[in-house]
């Protein structure tokens, strides 16, 4: 039988052939997140807005519910208002420069400037953009490559908040007065940060162990709830409004739907650190895989505490035995969907990593 080794051989020479092709080649690097920007923090200056509503996250559904979520936002007009108001203007200098190209016909001569003015203004539209710039990132029957490589940098670095607000989140969100009662070190500011949280590195005070803490962003919930509400309300016009043979083909709202529950799942660290555990046991004889183990002790639904695992990104790693790897993750995730039947559903870029030790280390569930 073919051997690991052998078959990294054999893809490798494909690679070759197919990016002797200008096209192909940068398509290939926008797969594997080649190019992306290596930045700590990438548009630091890019403030990403929330829908700030004064009552928080009171009667908000933690699950997503579409006829709760137009209940709720039925009666809050302002709150919608001011959304609207928001993306609109956020998105105007995008759209009206995209306008301008096109009618001069120099889309593809301004392609790069207005791909990255596009990842400039979904950053600033919050989460539910991001989530769906994410997706955009990886489809090259949509986008350019070069739009790709600059929406690949959405998937794991975007602009931080104040660590005064995250040190406040996990005081409240495991009872206790300061951060120090928990974590004996935790570093002053975040090592990264993502769309719905970002990440401290610390040592448990209880056990001693180097930890990864994840805090989720003020007013997620409120923000990415609207977000959904208001997409809904599009969709059911596109249904009602747009011809029959757009809407024989395609269900908005089922997509929408799906989507959603999936999305409202991701804003549950309770549920990630249980995925992750579970995972970690489907995995465990897999040679040279690593699923960082989780503390569900200090795990709540807006902190999530697991192993700190060290390592680089696998799509920009240099090491001899990153094709060999890859064809490990394709392994694993075979045994994920013909073995276990459950399955990590968001390979990006960003949660592949290869360990100091050449393990292929998966994050984020």
């Amino acid at each position: 039988s073919t051997s690991v080794k052998e078959m990294s051989d054999m893809m490798r020479e494909q690679r070759k052939l197919m990016e002797e092709d200008e096209q192909t080649k940068l398509v290939m690097q926008a797969l594997r997140g080649a190019n992306t920007n290596e930045d700590d923090f990438q548009d630091a200056n890019v403030r990403m807005k929330v829908v700030e509503m004064r009552e928080g996250e009171k009667d908000l559904p933690t699950t997503y519910d579409p006829d709760a979520l137009a209940d709720y936002f039925g009666k809050r007009p302002g709150a919608v208002f001011s959304r609207v108001l928001q993306v609109a203007s956020t998105s105007a200098s995008y759209l009206t420069g995209l306008a301008w190209d096109a009618a001069r016909g120099k889309l593809e001569e301004a392609e790069v400037a207005r791909a990255a003015q596009l990842r400039r203004t979904i950053v600033s539209l919050g989460p539910f953009f991001i989530k769906l710039g994410q997706a955009l990132s990886i489809r090259p029957d949509i986008l350019s490559p070069r739009a790709m490589v600059e929406l690949q940098q959405l998937c794991d670095k975007v602009p931080s908040f104040p660590s005064d607000l995250a040190f406040a989140t996990i005081c409240e969100e495991l009872n206790v007065d300061s951060v120090g009662e928990v974590f004996s070190e935790i570093t002053p500011e975040p090592v990264a940060a993502a769309s719905l949280g970002q990440v401290y590195k610390a040592t448990l005070r209880s056990t001693g162990d180097e930890v990864a803490v994840k805090v989720q962003r003020p007013f997620v919930l409120e923000t990415v709830s609207l977000d959904l509400y208001l997409a809904r309300q599009l969709g059911i016009g596109l249904r009602n409004f747009a011809p029959s043979f757009v809407t024989d083909r395609l269900d908005v709202i089922d997509l929408l739907d799906e989507f959603a529950g999936r999305f409202y799942g991701e804003l549950d660290y309770v549920l990630e650190c249980e995925n992750g555990e579970r995972v970690r046991e489907d995995m465990k004889n897999l040679p040279r895989v690593l699923i960082p183990k989780n503390y569900p002790e200090v795990t709540t639904r807006r902190v999530h505490v697991a192993e700190w695992v060290d390592g680089e990104k696998l799509s920009q790693s240099t090491a001899d035995d990153v094709a060999e790897l890859v064809n490990l993750g394709v392994v694993t995730y075979l045994t994920q969907l013909l073995d276990t039947g459950f399955f990590h559903a968001d390979p990006h870029p960003g949660n592949m990593l290869r360990a100091p030790d050449g393990r292929l280390v998966i994050l984020d569930f």
